[in-house]
């Protein structure tokens, strides 16, 4: 009787962590990310990021993805808040062609690594 009890709770916790996981999976996604950019590459920075902003608002998953220039900041940060209808959405946006090409143009054009909050 203990072996099959045992069994029985074992089964209800499997069951239960795969729907905490599928409900994570299909949850709303917000991204943030900051970048540093040196004083003398903004204008170019500012066209490729032009090019990635339109590109990404057209995926299917997306739901915001807006440029901000930080006010508070000395230095010329620029804020992504990015949000995405689940993680299957991100997954697509963080493999597409035109995000790493992104990346590959503005790497150069930063002070320092990137930060990026996945929420």
């Amino acid at each position: 009787m203990k072996k099959v009890l045992f069994v029985l709770l074992v089964l209800c916790l499997s069951i239960s962590i795969n729907a905490q996981e599928k409900e994570l999976e299909t949850m709303k996604k917000v991204v943030i990310a900051r970048l540093n950019v040196k004083s003398d590459a903004v204008d170019q920075f500012l066209q490729s990021a032009e090019i990635i902003v339109n590109k990404t608002r057209k995926e299917e998953g997306c739901i915001t993805y807006i440029l901000y220039k930080s006010s508070f900041s000395p230095e010329n940060e620029f804020i992504f808040y990015e949000e995405y209808k689940d993680q299957q959405a991100l997954n697509v946006h963080n493999n597409s062609e035109y995000l790493a090409n992104f990346l590959k143009q503005v790497t150069p054009m930063l002070t320092s690594e990137p930060i990026v909050d996945n929420f």
